[in-house]
C-alpha cells in the first residue's frame, strides 16, 4: 500500500512527464527544482494529436520510491515502456524532481565526467587495465576485478554506463559510501576533490576525483570499501 508521501510523488511524476510531452515549461517547473536550463528539455510545444496516445498511459504510471539521504527519494517509474529514474526532493511545497540528472544526460562530458564514466564502465566490465589506470591510488583495485560478463550482456552494460547521468556535487550535499553518509565540505575543496554522483537504478553512486600528474582519477576508496564488504569484510569506525 503506497503512504500519502509516495502518492505525492506518484503525482509529480506524473505531471513531470505530462509537462515533458507537451512541452509546458511552467507545468515543468511546477514540480521541479530551480535549474536554469530546464527549457532545454522542453524546447517546443508538440502538436497535442502526436502526443495524446502517450498521455493517456500517464493515469497508468507504475513507480517504486526509496529513501535517500536529506529528504530525497528515489523513483523509479515504468512509462512509455521504459524504465526512468529520477530523483524527488521533498520540500515544503511538495515533492520536486531534481532535474540536474536528466539534463546532464544531454550533455557533453568534460573531463572529469569522462573519467568517472570510463572508470563505471570498466568496473561493469571488470577491465582491470582501466580501472588501474583511472585510479588515484591503486592500491586494493585488484578487488574491484571480479571476472568479465559473459560476451551477450557486455552491450547492456555498456549502455547503462554510457547513459548514466552524472552531476557535480555542491558543498553540503550528500553523499552516500558503504559507512554511511557524508556531506562535501570545505576539505574536499581544499584537496582539490571534485565529488560527482551518477544515478542509475539502483541508486546515486559518488565519484570522488582529483588530479594526479595533470589528469583526472577517481579514488576508488569507497569502491574497494564496498567490494570488501561483499567478501565478507567488516568497517571499523
Amino acid at each position: 500500500m503506497s503512504t500519502p508521501a509516495q502518492n505525492l510523488i506518484a503525482a509529480s511524476v506524473r505531471t513531470f512527464f505530462r509537462a515533458l510531452l507537451t512541452g509546458d515549461r511552467d507545468l515543468l517547473a511546477s514540480v521541479s527544482l530551480p535549474h536554469a536550463e530546464l527549457g532545454t528539455l522542453v524546447p517546443t510545444r508538440p502538436p497535442i494529436a502526436t502526443v495524446t496516445p502517450m498521455l493517456s498511459e500517464i493515469g497508468r504510471l507504475q513507480l517504486t520510491c526509496d529513501a535517500l539521504p536529506s529528504d530525497r527519494h528515489l523513483v523509479r517509474a515504468f512509462f512509455g515502456g521504459i524504465l526512468h529514474t529520477l530523483v524527488a526532493q521533498t520540500t515544503p511545497m511538495g515533492p520536486r524532481i531534481d532535474l540536474r540528472y536528466l539534463i546532464a544526460m544531454h550533455a557533453a562530458d568534460d573531463a572529469r565526467r569522462q573519467v568517472a564514466r570510463a572508470f563505471y564502465r570498466a568496473l561493469l566490465l571488470g577491465d582491470a587495465a582501466t580501472l588501474f589506470d583511472l585510479s588515484f591510488d591503486a592500491r586494493g583495485v585488484e578487488l574491484l576485478v571480479d571476472g568479465e560478463p559473459p560476451a551477450g550482456e557486455r552491450a547492456q552494460l555498456e549502455h547503462i554506463a554510457a547513459a548514466m547521468g552524472l552531476i557535480e556535487l555542491a558543498v553540503g550535499e550528500p553523499f552516500v559510501v558503504p559507512n554511511g553518509v557524508q556531506f562535501v565540505d570545505a576539505r574536499h575543496i581544499e584537496m582539490g576533490i571534485a565529488v560527482f554522483s551518477g544515478l542509475t537504478t539502483n541508486g546515486e553512486i559518488p565519484f570522488l576525483l582529483r588530479q594526479r600528474d595533470g589528469a583526472w582519477k577517481v579514488i576508488p576508496f569507497h569502491f574497494i570499501q564496498s567490494a570488501s564488504l561483499t567478501r565478507g569484510a567488516t568497517l571499523t569506525p
